[in-house]
């Protein structure tokens, strides 16, 4: 069943709140990698790939996050969360917070408009040698917006 973006940005914006690292650029870009990399809600696991979750996280990004962002451990005690892979496919809080920590280790700000934001998810979500452009993760994000 396809999650619908308006019960991920709930989510998300739950989540971040619990973080206390709440900005509304941040939900948006949030939902909007999401809406590019599960196809619009529809895929919790990479078709030919080790990604999981709306958000498509590798199990190597997940364990570079938790061993190397600085604040993860006192942000997971905060919030009653534990390291685990498993819970990354279904569990969106928790690939929520996984997500945010990995845009925390980032030195750069958060951009703050659409066109910021598909270019910011090309180079640091999806890289530089990554299949994805800027404009597809805008299109997806405006397509799913529109589907609610």
């Amino acid at each position: 069943m396809n999650t619908k973006y308006s019960q991920f940005k709930k989510i998300v914006t739950e989540t971040l709140k619990e973080m206390d690292r709440f900005k509304p650029e941040c939900v948006e870009l949030l939902c909007m990698i999401a809406a590019h990399e599960s196809m619009l809600g529809k895929y919790r696991k990479q078709i030919k790939g080790p990604a999981l979750s709306l958000l498509q996280i590798e199990p190597v990004t997940h364990n570079s996050v938790w061993d190397h962002c600085d604040s993860i451990n006192k942000l997971a005690n905060k919030l009653g969360i534990k390291r685990s892979l498993e819970l990354l496919a279904d569990d969106d809080r928790y690939a929520v917070f996984v997500a945010r920590c990995y845009l925390l280790m980032d030195k750069n700000p958060l951009p703050k408009t659409v066109c910021e934001m598909g270019e910011y998810a090309k180079t640091y979500w999806n890289s530089n040698s990554g299949k994805a452009s800027p404009e597809a993760y805008i299109d997806a994000y405006i397509k799913w917006r529109e589907l609610g």
